[in-house]
């Protein structure tokens, strides 16, 4: 059953309640749940945020919860349903948008200066397959801002406070991409030819380091982000005034190997448009590509295309695009306490 319906039966009786939270139970369904897409949205005129998922391969979108009061929200990341959400104060709150729980995490140690785009307000929330524990993990600059040096702090939902674990060398790019237990970061030095992947295993919260595939040009712009639910690095390479495109490598878990899977070509704006895509994997098998604030592009690999095509008309409101699934993981005390 769709979990949108289960979280409805949970109100029938106690013991449907007990069954539909049981953690094993919650699991299970949710290794059936399909990959979407969700746009997430600041309504500024009316003062709300909207949580859409993209129904189909028209553009089409589903509304998933009630305009929320929106206190200039946006989404750190999503994982098993759950959103990792935040605003300019550096507050923490996750929200399961199927059941409608939430919790706020307490106050995170570093947050001077915090605001959307800024790194010391960047969070990355996962979940350890071996403990079932959620986890979030938030990197902050250390004393020095020269020295490349970046602190961490990690929070275990259900827990009494963040914990500092330790620190690595080099700039983060990005709020980072959870896959299958552990959190992965890009992270740089001076030049894009000195970057490196930084990984935070989840369980027991070491770091370990990657090196980028070899490859003769970077073009600048690199990003990481889940595909099939491995681990991807995008590459864009070209010039703004001209043709660009965008390769897609994928980590192999087995011998740590790269493999070439996708090779698109990007459509051109505007000269003053240099920018490194975001884009999610729908559940239909297309690549979905955010373009600009207010764009949506679309690729097929079954079409033989190598184009990169506008999915929908512009959206109304600027948006934020999110892997996400469906799921009734309950985000109240009494399960979280179950699962610890």
């Amino acid at each position: 059953m769709p979990a949108r319906t289960l979280a409805s039966c949970r109100l029938v009786c106690k013991s449907w309640l007990s069954v539909l939270t049981d953690p094993h139970y919650v699991h299970e369904h949710l290794k059936k749940g399909q990959q979407k897409l969700l746009l997430f949205a600041n309504d500024r005129a009316n003062d709300r945020s909207l949580a859409m998922v993209l129904a189909d391969d028209t553009g089409s979108t589903y509304q998933l919860t009630r305009p929320m009061a929106s206190r200039s929200l946006f989404v750190h990341n999503s994982c098993n349903g759950l959103l990792c959400m935040g605003d300019s104060t550096g507050a923490v709150e996750l929200l399961n948008l199927t059941t409608g729980e939430s919790v706020v995490l307490p106050m995170p140690m570093y947050t001077a200066g915090s605001s959307q785009f800024s790194p010391c307000n960047w969070h990355c929330l996962g979940f350890c397959p071996s403990t079932k524990k959620y986890k979030v993990a938030h990197f902050y600059p250390g004393a020095h801002i020269d020295s490349f040096k970046v602190c961490f702090e990690i929070y275990t939902v259900g827990g009494k406070a963040w914990r500092q674990t330790g620190s690595f060398h080099g700039a983060p790019t990005d709020r980072g991409v959870h896959v299958n237990g552990a959190v992965y970061y890009l992270t740089r030095f001076r030049y894009i030819v000195s970057s490196h992947i930084c990984c935070l295993d989840l369980e027991s919260e070491n770091f370990d380091v990657m090196m980028l595939p070899p490859r003769k040009s970077y073009g600048g712009h690199c990003s990481l982000l889940e595909l099939e639910r491995r681990l991807c690095l995008l590459v864009v390479d070209g010039v703004a005034e001209g043709p660009r495109t965008m390769d897609i490598l994928m980590l192999d878990s087995g011998d740590k190997s790269w493999t070439h899977k996708y090779h698109i070509s990007l459509p051109w704006l505007m000269p003053s448009c240099y920018f490194t895509p975001k884009h999610t994997l729908f559940h239909d098998g297309k690549i979905w590509v955010q373009l600009l604030v207010r764009n949506l592009y679309c690729y097929d690999p079954s079409s033989g295309s190598e184009e990169l095509k506008m999915a929908c008309p512009e959206f109304e409101f600027p948006f934020s695009t999110h892997t996400f699934i469906e799921s009734i993981v309950p985000l109240r005390q009494d399960y979280i306490k179950q699962i610890q």
